[in-house]
């Protein structure tokens, strides 16, 4: 589900590349830095334009990357006008692949409410999905290699503030989902208006401030300045729009500086108080997670990195380092001369915790403890200073109570490959991931999502048939039920759908959409209402393919058909044609967007057909086999879903071979060979014209030659070739 856009292009020399970078950001008033593998453009905050440097035989390869979702609309809008202003000083060819199109059709208002109101409308929805589940604390959006917040139970944390997912809903339903963008994207609108420097502010104040003096450090005398001079802006330029006065005048304090006067301005309502470091947050090292007040600063040193408080007085320093032990077990270090204050187990690991003593310097008042934490292949050394011994023994003792650990799962890394797959719609990568597994090592975790990811692609049966195989250890998921619902649902079987559901609603009685399902269900409301022949026109498109193709006693029904019912006739070989014909039914009861000066040749509707060889494994589901009858359906549907049309001397990449076992990679339409005469027009009863074009697979070279020469021209070299597919032919442009 993320929003974006790549940039490709190709220079001779970085540094020359680099100084234009500069030139442009300067002018935009933003940040740059280089390294001499990639560049940085920060436009704002969060806000980044990445150039990585890719070495290609005597050039450099340019790769521009940018993330937007998370900003908004605004931030997309700013990134593109640098990019534009960018290859027009550039001047060389490149390439742009911009996800919202707003590149080629420069439409903002298209572009927020296409791609970032439905971004934020999924997010809402991916946070209640999740939440359906357990109650555990969710993130989204989140770094969560920085930091994460203080667990609250039923609560989403983001940049942009916590919130429980039921209010993120509550305010879409009162005020729309621009109010809601406007509250939590920060970059909304076209300009750097009030709203973009106010939630600047906001991110700023829930994930970076320490809500510390400026005073202590470099690092909060920056954030409290930055938040400081952007939550005036704002106010200077709205008035009217909520303000955080409490958290902007206790940073006024800190900083020592005048506050502007608040008192007219709205104050601005947040569900929880503003900071994730006004409270503990917790860290990750390695397996184990460890906890500690979020106004503490981290350090690194010649020999030692970790957080301290900076206080004056009763002071705290945490150093650390770890240990990763892959071959073997770590343990305890052998060592007689500490004293042993407390031995501690939590999950996934052990601790213990050792008094040190006071610093050998009679005139320091710093008392060490030590704690020893032993989890899964790894060994981690907390040495605490605090100021006297009582305080240092009481913060150790309480600071080991907040440790956890993670057992390493041989899935772990694919599971969370899947989840960022199922955002990105990847629902091809998540079924060929887990097909690597086999059956018996998936478990009901990676079959369930086997199973999501065939529903999300269409393919209900295959979904039914994973879930199946599993049904006996999810008799309580409401998920599970949920999952076996939809895929009924989608297969027009609504009595056993509608039981399903139900089911799902027993376990989980709040979810909302497992109630609007039961009720389409019981209305009858079917998922589909595909374009379908009228019956005198499929039974004469049927009588013309036995006529002209053969008599087939094997119809490949469609299950689910969103759009137009798609079957296909398989005729099997005989004496005088030994090879399979496989015919479309349904295709040609869309009619086509053919150009207006072809109308006179009724070229509106049409059919498609492909012959196999006589050893074809008709009925496997294996990709080798099955792919002449995907794409006959891909191809069926290309028209309703591009809004097109397909006829005679037309082309069609697939931009990789169709199959492990051949090179063949797109396809070429032609009238029907092998055939008598009439064959390839079959008129229906009211005058129309249904058109039969046959498939021909084509390698990348002949695609090229076509594309350049013409279809005629391809033809002629093809020459006698057969008509039946061959998926090692000899390619007549290579």
């Amino acid at each position: 589900m993320s929003i974006g856009f790549r940039l490709t292009t190709k220079c001779k020399n970085v540094s020359s590349f680099q100084k234009l970078l500069d030139v442009v950001a300067a002018r935009h008033e933003v940040s740059v830095s280089h390294t001499e593998d990639y560049s940085e453009l920060s436009v704002c905050r969060l806000g980044n334009i990445f150039f990585n440097y890719e070495s290609a035989e005597d050039e450099m390869v340019i790769i521009g990357d940018c993330q937007t979702n998370l900003l908004g609309a605004g931030f997309h809008k700013a990134a593109i006008d640098i990019v534009d202003e960018l290859m027009e000083l550039r001047d060389f060819p490149f390439e742009l692949e911009d996800d919202t199109e707003y590149y080629e059709h420069r439409d903002f208002e298209r572009m927020r409410s296409e791609h970032f109101y439905h971004w934020l409308n999924a997010i809402v929805e991916l946070c209640q999905e999740r939440m359906s589940k357990d109650g555990d604390m969710q993130a989204i959006c989140w770094d969560c290699n920085k930091y994460m917040p203080q667990e609250v139970a039923g609560t989403v944390v983001s940049p942009f503030g916590r919130v429980r997912p039921e209010n993120l809903v509550e305010r879409i339903k009162n005020k729309g989902i621009e109010a809601l963008a406007n509250e939590f994207l920060m970059w909304n609108n076209k300009e750097r208006d009030a709203l973009f420097y106010r939630n600047t502010a906001l991110s700023a104040l829930w994930e970076d401030c320490y809500f510390m003096p400026s005073a202590r450090s470099d690092e909060d005398e920056e954030i409290n300045s930055f938040i400081i001079k952007n939550l005036e802006t704002a106010a200077g330029m709205d008035a009217s729009l909520p303000f955080p006065k409490e958290d902007y005048l206790l940073l006024c304090r800190l900083a020592e500086k005048e506050p502007i006067d608040v008192s007219a301005l709205p104050d601005y309502v947040c569900e929880f108080p503003i900071g994730y470091r006004k409270g503990w947050v917790t860290y990750t090292l390695g397996n184990l997670k460890f906890s500690l007040p979020g106004k503490y600063l981290y350090f690194e040193e010649d020999d030692s990195r970790g957080y301290y408080d900076g206080e004056d007085e009763n002071w705290h320093i945490v150093r650390l380092m770890a240990y990763s032990m892959p071959d073997e077990e770590a343990d305890y270090l052998e060592d007689d001369a500490p004293v042993l204050l407390e031995e501690l187990f939590f999950k996934n690991g052990r601790c213990r915790l050792y008094d040190l003593g006071a610093d050998g310097d009679e005139k320091s008042d710093e008392y060490v403890c030590q704690c020893q934490v032993i989890t899964e292949h790894q060994f981690t050394l907390f040495t605490i200073s605090c100021e006297g011994k009582k305080e240092a023994t009481a913060f150790s003792t309480g600071f080991i109570k907040h440790f956890s650990a993670i057992k390493e799962d041989k899935h772990d890394e694919l599971l969370k490959k899947i989840e960022k797959w199922n955002e990105e719609d990847e629902e091809q990568r998540i079924i060929d991931a887990i097909l690597e597994i086999a059956e018996e090592e998936r478990g009901t975790e990676l079959t369930g999502l086997l199973a999501r990811a065939y529903n999300n692609l269409g393919s209900f049966q295959e979904a039914l048939d994973c879930l199946f195989s599993i049904e006996e250890e999810c008799k309580e998921d409401a998920l599970w039920f949920y999952r076996v619902g939809y895929a009924y649902y989608y297969l027009n079987q609504l009595d056993k759908a509608q039981e399903a559901f139900e089911h799902s609603l027993e376990l989980d009685p709040d979810d909302e959409d497992a109630k609007e399902y039961v009720e389409n269900c019981k209305n009858g409301v079917l998922p589909y209402n595909p374009e379908i022949y009228k019956g005198e026109e499929i039974d004469t498109l049927e009588a013309h393919i036995e006529k002209f193709f053969g008599h087939s006693d094997n119809v490949f029904h469609e299950i689910a058909s969103p759009d137009v019912h798609i079957d296909i006739y398989i005729i099997e070989p005989t004496d005088e044609k030994n090879y399979y014909t496989l015919v479309t039914s349904g295709m040609g009861a869309h009619r086509m967007n053919v150009p207006r000066k072809l109308a006179e040749y009724k070229l509106e509707r049409a059919e498609l057909l492909i012959y196999l060889p006589a050893d074809w494994k008709i009925q496997s589901h294996d990709e080798k086999d099955y792919w002449p009858l995907r794409w006959l359906k891909i191809l069926a549907r290309l028209p309703i879903e591009q809004d097109t049309w397909l006829g005679w001397g037309h082309t069609i990449p697939n931009g990789e071979p169709f199959a492990e076992d051949t090179k063949l990679s797109g396809v070429l339409l032609i009238n029907p060979e092998n055939v008598k005469e009439g064959a390839a027009v079959c008129q229906l009863p009211n005058g129309e014209e249904v058109n039969f074009y046959q498939v021909i697979p084509l390698y990348e070279e002949e695609m090229n030659f076509k594309i350049a020469k013409g279809a005629e021209a391809l033809l002629g070299k093809m020459g006698e070739m057969s008509a039946v597919v061959d998926i090692n032919r000899v390619n007549v442009c290579g």
